[in-house]
């Protein structure tokens, strides 16, 4: 190593510890979390940094974002304003990041955040969001080498759960998860939603007796790992749910060009065949908040041991086939004592082959945040908190600054026609001219990404290392550089192994601007990529992407769009291409579609006519999917279409309409002939189209009886019927609009409440005037009828029965 390497390192260090910002050699912050650390074998201990957070409200305890050393000295911190933060990582780039939360769910764990980027100096350079109209939430997230982005968040439907499951809320708001990338302008290039790919019906059919079908506010695809694997496509995995459904963990992968499922692999519906494991264990192996691919080609998870307190947290290393799915179970680690970190946590395969372990949310003892295991499963460091209430969402070790890890090189006095290699860097230069006199180029290489890289089209793939040439007294060169391949690991490392298809790429500034691609080759014999140069720069190694495919966006809205309440975006499933649906002609119309596979553009044309000749919105090159059309005129129809343009081409159109209607309410239920009890609870339904809330009222009568509650406008309301009311054949529902008190609807035909059973001409006594009407509906099959008591759509023995059970009953009775 030259004196210049060791310097610069030297200079590195002194100006990372000594930070002003979170300089941590100071007095620590009174609520600051305690930390003890336990080193066992300190020769065996993984280089780096520890990286954790503070991710639980805890009394007299801030929200912070941490880098340890071994010994749990501080070595920076930062402490976050309103709320605490799930990850803090380094990113594939160098840079770190951290989700700042604003937003608790109360409908699918975490909670809305804004992604916050910081460089290696701790300043912040970027806040991202996702797009098209989403929030994005707190779990997980990426930078990708290419500067694309991952990220996911939620998204609610409502859903008329009682023509599903027995028993269920007829306005339901059933989650949904979306993910998302993002290009290097934060472009949605790529977006799935879980409910574009399943149905309902289909999701909910083996859960028809489980009591979270049911409520009112329904947590599915609780999504908490999310990251790009070796091959371009997406995994994502749900945890063991406790309130959430489905009833297991699971991965999947998702298919970037199609969005389509590629397989499953754990939990109830698990395409895989284990080996090396109990196969009637594995699949529970899946329900954790890490999976992802490592160095050597295989698959590492956390596992949080199925929210049991009897088993358990571990990590498990496999195999997997995925051709013929078949899961290899290679490695396992199990401590001594059970750890029942039951949600959260993770696993990191550090390059000494060490795993690094973030237990999570921990119950019990004992409950170490964090732990490192040899490959053998020895223990050689371990963290807690003081606190047993501190938690940390993930534990992480990574080197820092990026710098520290950079190798640096120096030569100088190059001339044209001399070969020079750069020494442990990988690189070396032939100069085909421009060399002479004093001069001196240096060569940094460092294990990360490029900075905010942009691509001319479509980006590639990028592998995570870049390398910068700089030069003094040597303004212009041109040169053949090779960057040996086995130094770099372009045929072993990365997952990848093909230097065949690597391309080298450069720009002119470090860390900004345009990368273009030079023109390369591979030689197989030497190992050595090359390219030619003309400029000095930073320089990266890049592969094609999976190729774009178009295919005609999903339609999602018009249909019964409820806007945004309370961060919860709700936007329903795909909308039917068939059904003319109605809007509200007094409010701004949303359009909005989803992407199948990749997109960069789309073409949205609005028509008064099913041809499309008589255009009101022509938008071509649009990068969000979606479009408020704000000048619709009242009681029309119209039609619209959008198409996909990728590099692919451009996509069929998707086509849909929509008819503008007046402001209205229509009550749905009880609309007549009901008969409620007193002391339980009914859904009382309406439809409409309204953005503001909604009074409801009920009346005996002509009479008003009570205000029974101002509400949203969700089209359904519970309602415990009240114990003091009387007892009565003319009730009947008013809902209306909570701004505008001319716009209203009402019961078609009363409704009861605690008439006897029977009791069909409502005289307070069943009797031989009632049996009459039963005689006059008998065998009748139709809805409506008033002596179907059986509920079943017929008038039958069933009634019959029900009927005689109650004959001669009622307060009127003699």
């Amino acid at each position: 190593m030259n004196m210049k390497k060791i310097i610069m390192i030297c200079a590195v260090l002194v100006s990372f510890l000594g930070l002003a910002d979170g300089n941590a050699h100071g007095a620590l912050p009174a609520n600051f979390p305690g930390i003890t650390t336990h080193i066992y074998d300190a020769n065996a201990i993984a280089d780096g940094y520890v990286f954790l957070t503070v991710s639980k409200n805890v009394e007299d305890v801030g929200y912070y974002v941490m880098i340890l050393e071994n010994d749990g000295t501080v070595v920076w911190y930062k402490e976050l304003p309103d709320d605490y933060s799930y990850d803090f990582n380094v990113q594939q780039n160098g840079h770190l990041h951290y989700a700042q939360l604003f937003h608790h769910h109360t409908y699918a764990g975490g909670g809305d955040v804004v992604h916050v980027i910081l460089d290696e100096n701790f300043n912040e350079v970027e806040t991202i969001e996702a797009g098209n109209g989403y929030v994005a939430e707190a779990h997980d997230f990426q930078i990708l080498p290419n500067g694309n982005v991952l990220l996911f968040g939620y998204y609610l439907s409502e859903v008329d759960m009682s023509q599903i499951v027995p028993g269920g809320h007829p306005a339901a708001l059933v989650s949904g998860a979306i993910v998302q990338e993002l290009d290097s302008q934060r472009n949605v290039i790529f977006q799935w939603r879980s409910w574009d790919y399943y149905t309902f019906e289909d999701f909910f059919s083996t859960l028809t007796n489980d009591p979270r079908a049911k409520k009112a506010a329904i947590n599915t695809f609780h999504l908490n790992t999310m990251n790009q694997d070796s091959d371009g496509h997406i995994f994502v995995m749900t945890p063991q749910p406790a309130t959430r459904l489905p009833r297991s963990g699971w991965v999947k992968k998702i298919n970037r060009q199609t969005g389509e499922i590629m397989w499953t692999l754990g939990g109830d519906y698990n395409e895989f065949t284990f080996v090396g494991v109990d196969p009637n264990e594995a699949p529970g192996h899946f329900s954790g908040h890490g999976f992802h691919r490592i160095q050597n080609g295989n698959v590492l998870n956390y596992d949080n041991g199925a929210r049991d307190l009897t088993i358990s947290s571990r990590v498990h290393e496999y195999k997997l086939d995925e051709q013929n799915k078949i899961a290899e179970h290679v490695w396992t680690y199990v401590p001594d004592s059970i750890i029942s970190g039951l949600g959260r946590g993770n696993a990191q395969r550090l390059p000494n082959g060490n795993t690094m372990i973030g237990w999570g949310n921990v119950k019990g003892t004992p409950n170490p945040t964090a732990t490192e295991v040899t490959p053998d499963g020895k223990k050689v460091w371990e963290l807690y908190f003081d606190n047993p209430k501190v938690g940390s969402y993930r534990a992480f070790r990574f080197p820092y600054p990026p710098q520290s890890q950079a190798i640096e090189y120096t030569e100088f006095e190059l001339a044209t026609g001399n070969t020079y290699d750069f020494n442990d860097t990988g690189v070396t230069i032939k100069v085909i001219s421009g060399g002479g006199g004093y001069n001196e180029v240096t060569v940094t290489r460092e294990p990360y990404a490029p900075v905010y890289p942009v691509f001319t089209g479509k980006a590639p793939r990028v592998l995570p290392v870049r390398v910068k040439m700089t030069e003094s007294e040597l303004p212009s060169m041109t040169a053949e550089i090779s960057f040996d391949a086995e130094s770099f690991g372009f045929d072993d490392s990365f997952c990848f192994d093909d230097p065949n298809v690597l391309t080298v790429y450069h720009r002119q500034t470090p860390g900004y601007g345009l990368f273009v691609p030079l023109s390369t080759n591979y030689n197989w014999v030497t190992k050595q990529l090359r390219a030619t140069m003309t400029q000095f720069g930073e320089f990266i190694f890049c592969y094609p992407d999976i190729e774009d495919v178009p295919y005609a966006p999903m339609l999602i809205e018009p249909e019964s769009y409820r806007g945004v309440q309370e961060h919860m975006v709700i936007a329903p499933p795909l909308a039917d291409p068939c059904v003319v649906y109605s809007v509200n002609q007094e409010l701004p119309i949303s359009l909005s579609w989803s992407p199948k596979g990749f997109a960069r553009w789309y073409h949205l044309q609005v028509a008064t006519d099913a041809g499309f000749t008589a255009l009101v919105v022509d938008e071509s090159w649009m990068t969000e999917a979606r479009y408020v059309f704000e000048t619709a005129g009242p009681n029309t129809t119209y039609y619209y279409r959008v198409n996909t343009t990728n590099e692919g081409g451009t996509s069929e159109r998707s086509t849909g309409s929509f008819a503008t209607v007046p402001p209205m309410v229509e009550v749905t239920a009880p609309n007549g002939g009901e008969n409620w009890r007193r002391g339980l609870d009914y859904f009382i339904k309406w439809n409409d189209n309204l953005a503001e809330d909604v009074v409801i009222k009920l009346y005996k009568g002509d009479t008003l009886v009570q205000t029974i509650g101002t509400v949203p406008s969700d089209r359904a309301h519970e309602w415990e019927v009240d114990l003091a009311l009387e007892p009565g054949c003319d009730y009947s529902i008013k809902v209306k609009s909570s701004t505008n008190g001319a716009l209203f609807d009402m019961s078609d035909d009363a409704f009861s409440i605690d008439v006897p059973t029977g009791d069909f001409d409502c005289d307070g006594c069943v009797q031989l005037d009632d049996l009459a009407v039963l005689v006059g509906e008998w065998l009748e099959e139709q809805s409506g009828l008033i002596a179907d008591l059986h509920e079943n759509g017929k008038v039958d023995f069933n009634d019959f029965a029900i009927f005689a059970e109650n004959y001669w009953t009622g307060a009127s009775c003699p």
